[in-house]
């Protein structure tokens, strides 16, 4: 089994993306929440919908920094 290694400086660089997807992903959650609470249907499932494709980006930058 080989190990591959990858520069430091891609690491860094996916941790930056992961944190940046998450705190936007909060934020979707946060609008979602909002929007039910509001009876505004049509955003709420929009935004729900970004936060769940945000939180599979996010699962995907983090596979690609396992070894």
């Amino acid at each position: 089994m080989s190990i591959v290694r990858r520069p430091r400086g891609t690491s860094s660089a996916v941790i930056v993306y992961v944190i940046i997807l998450v705190s936007l992903q909060v934020f979707t959650v946060t609008v979602a929440v909002e929007a039910f609470l509001t009876d505004d249907e049509a955003i709420a499932w929009a935004t729900a919908g970004v936060s769940v494709a945000l939180a599979g980006m996010a699962a995907a930058f983090l596979r690609y920094l396992r070894p």
